[in-house]
């Protein structure tokens, strides 16, 4: 797996336990219609689509998501998201702080990346 400027390795556990973090200090909303009224508001800095998700839900809050120029990141699944942020399963995760947003988004990104690296060897 890829390490972050800390020397940490990135692994899927290490992202969800992150987005844990943000739920633990209020830096998080979940849930479809939460997340859309959080990123009608403009107050979201980075939208984590589950990939299991349902496709019209997902390009629903995509759509928004876009007109209000909101980075999206598809990542883990609904189980995941939810387990989490203590909850049974979510298909959206709307981060609020852009330094916790910035965080993720790099930690997913190279976490996709490395996948695509060892895919393709």
């Amino acid at each position: 797996m890829g390490k972050e400027k800390t020397g940490k390795v990135v692994t899927r556990e290490r992202i969800l336990s992150s987005i844990g973090l943000a739920y633990r200090a209020s830096l998080l909303t979940s849930g479809s219609d939460a997340v859309e009224q959080a990123l009608r508001a403009g107050a979201v800095e980075l939208l984590i689509l589950a990939e299991d998700g349902s496709e019209r839900q997902k390009e629903k809050l995509a759509r928004v998501a876009s007109q209000e120029e909101t980075e999206v990141r598809a990542f883990g699944t609904n189980l995941e998201l939810g387990k989490a942020i203590g909850r049974d399963s979510r298909i959206a995760i709307a981060i609020l702080d852009e330094g916790f947003a910035g965080k993720l988004m790099k930690m997913i990104d190279e976490y996709k990346s490395i996948l695509s690296d060892t895919k393709t060897e």
